[in-house]
């Protein structure tokens, strides 16, 4: 039996990665994600929180997130982040070259680079003035 979306909207900010993230966790919980690949989900949505939270709403303007737990028509879990934010791409920034020491890399960029590293796949969509993250991780 498929089991219908859920969703959990709160306030851009620090103080509502927990429950965003415990929210994110019994998402996968509920989907029978293993541990080891949920600890991989909880790593790559708090980047992807981070940086919602980060530069989503310039000066400091109050906004909303939406986090989106579903399965895909091929039986993965998605995990969706939402937020009517300044548009941006996250996945137009080049991976960091991992092979130059830390004096010689550039800053920034690193922590999609685990994003994408860490999931399935992930996408960018902007739809209705929002900026649309969604990972996949493939179910067992």
């Amino acid at each position: 039996m498929i089991k219908p979306p859920r969703q959990l909207t709160l306030t851009a900010g620090i103080e509502n990665l927990d429950p965003l993230q415990e929210f994110i966790t019994a998402c996968a919980r509920n989907h029978s994600l293993p541990e080891d690949r949920i600890q991989k989900l909880q790593l790559a949505s708090e980047e992807a929180l981070m940086n919602i939270f980060s530069y989503a709403y310039p000066d400091e303007t109050p906004g909303d997130v939406t986090v989106c737990c579903t399965l895909s028509d091929d039986h993965d879990l998605l995990i969706s982040f939402e937020d009517r934010g300044q548009a941006f791409d996250v996945l137009t920034v080049e991976d960091p070259d991992t092979g130059l020491s830390l004096e010689e890399r550039t800053v920034g960029g690193l922590g999609i680079f685990f994003i994408k590293k860490m999931t399935d796949a992930v996408w960018y969509a902007r739809k209705e003035h929002k900026n649309i993250l969604t990972f996949r991780m493939a179910l067992p």
